[in-house]
C-alpha cells in the first residue's frame, strides 16, 4: 500500500499559490481584481476587526455606596474619545480616579458605570508575494499565483514581515548590540544556525530586527517568543537541534534580496505552515518551476527530514520500502522505511516519522 508522506517544501523554485486572507471576525472587501498583477507591498484587502466594548465600574472603584453618587466624579461625557486617561474622579490629576485601559468612546454612562468602545482597527491587507491574482472569495480572501523559492518551517509565532534577507555576524546575533554603527540588520529578516536564547530575543528587540529564521528553541521559550513584536520562524523544531544542510544553503543563497516571512503559528489540524518565501524571474538552470504533488507516495530515492527522536531532525535517504512492518529497538513492530543517514548509518525508521523535503 502506498504511503502519502507529510510534506515540507524546501525548493529554489516551484509554482506557489497563497490564499491571503482576511481575519475571521474581520469585515471588508477584497479590493483585487481576477488576473491582476500585484507587488509584494501592494494592498489587496481592507477591512475593520470588530472593537470590544469594555465595562468600568466607577462606583465600585471609587467606594461610593450608591451607583448614583457616580455621576457627581465623571471626568467625561457620552461621545468623548478617550486613551489611556482618568475619567473619574475629584480631579483628573490627583487623588482616587479609574482611569480607561483603552483608546475608545464613551458610548454609556450611568448606573455607576462606563462603557467604552474601543477604536476599531483597520485592517490593510499586503499580498506578501509578487504574482498574479488568480482567485477573488468576495470580503473574504485573494489567492495569489507566484513562482519563487519556497522554504517552509516547524513554527512560528504568529508574526509577518516583508524585509531583506541577512545571515548573522559570525560571532551570533547576540553581537550585533555591540555592533551599532552597522545598520545592515536594522529592520531586517537574520538567519541563525544556533539555537533560539532569551538574549537573542532581546537583542531583537532592542536592535530592530524584524525577524529570526532559526533552527530551533527550548519549548519553554514558547510564551517569550508569542510576546515579541518580530516575526521569529523555526526550521526543525523544539530542542537544541541544528538546521539542516539543504535549509541553511538555500537561506544562504537569497543574502541580500526582500523575502516574505510568514511565521504561522500552526494549529491542530491545520495544513498550513509557516513560511519564507523569494519571489524569483529565472528559474535556476532555465528550468520550468514544478508544482506541489499533493498526491506524492514515499518511494527509494527519495530525501527525508525525520520528524522524532532518536533521529529528530536529521535528513536522510530512502533506501528501502519493506513490505512488512519491522521490529524497532523499543518493542513495537509497525510499518517503517530503511534509511541512510547523512553520516553514512543505515537504519530503519517508522513511516510516520517522515516527511518529504519536496522540491
Amino acid at each position: 500500500m502506498p504511503h502519502y508522506p507529510e510534506q515540507r517544501y524546501v525548493s529554489r523554485s516551484t509554482v506557489i499559490r497563497r490564499e491571503v486572507s482576511l481575519p475571521e471576525e474581520a469585515t471588508g472587501v477584497i479590493t483585487a481584481k481576477e488576473s491582476q498583477r500585484v507587488d509584494i507591498r501592494e494592498v489587496i484587502a481592507q477591512g475593520v476587526r470588530p472593537s470590544r466594548h469594555v465595562i468600568l465600574d466607577v462606583a465600585q472603584q471609587l467606594g461610593l455606596r450608591r451607583p448614583s453618587d457616580a455621576e457627581r466624579f465623571m471626568l467625561v461625557n457620552v461621545g468623548d474619545v478617550v486613551d489611556v486617561q482618568a475619567i473619574a474622579g475629584r480631579s483628573a490629576t490627583r487623588g482616587k480616579r479609574v482611569f480607561s485601559p483603552v483608546k475608545g468612546i464613551v458610548i454609556y454612562i450611568g448606573n455607576g458605570q462606563v462603557i467604552i468602545q474601543e477604536m476599531p482597527q483597520i485592517i490593510d491587507l499586503e499580498a506578501g508575494v509578487r504574482g498574479r491574482i488568480a482567485q477573488v472569495i468576495a470580503g473574504k480572501s485573494a489567492v495569489i499565483e507566484t513562482t519563487g523559492a519556497q522554504l517552509q518551517g516547524v513554527w512560528g509565532n504568529d508574526r509577518r514581515t516583508i524585509a531583506v534577507l541577512r545571515i548573522e555576524p559570525e560571532a551570533g546575533i547576540e553581537s550585533i548590540v555591540q555592533e551599532q554603527l552597522d545598520m545592515k540588520y536594522l529592520g531586517a529578516v537574520v538567519v541563525t544556525k544556533r539555537s533560539l536564547k532569551p538574549l537573542t530575543m532581546s537583542v531583537m528587540e532592542e536592535q530592530g530586527i524584524a525577524g529570526i529564521i532559526a533552527p530551533s528553541m527550548d519549548y519553554s521559550l514558547v510564551e517569550m517568543a508569542l510576546k515579541t513584536n518580530g516575526a521569529i520562524l523555526l526550521t526543525e523544531g523544539f530542542g537544541n537541534t541544528r538546521m539542516s544542510r539543504p535549509v541553511l544553503n538555500l537561506l544562504t543563497e537569497f543574502e541580500g534580496q526582500q523575502v516574505t516571512l510568514d511565521a504561522y503559528q500552526p494549529r491542530n489540524w491545520d495544513t498550513r505552515r509557516p513560511e519564507i518565501i523569494v519571489n524569483t524571474t529565472t528559474p535556476k538552470g532555465g528550468e520550468n518551476p514544478s508544482r506541489p504533488n499533493i498526491m506524492l507516495t514515499l518511494r527509494s530515492g527519495m530525501n527525508v527530514r525525520i520528524t522524532r527522536e532518536p533521529y529528530t531532525g536529521q535528513t536522510a535517504r530512502v533506501i528501502d520500502l519493506p513490505k512488512n512492518p519491522i521490529l524497532l529497538d523499543n518493542g513495537l513492530r509497525v510499518p517503517s522505511a530503511q534509511v541512510e543517514l547523512a553520516g553514512g548509518e543505515i537504519v530503519y525508521v517508522p513511516l510516520a516519522n517522515l516527511e518529504v523535503l519536496g522540491r
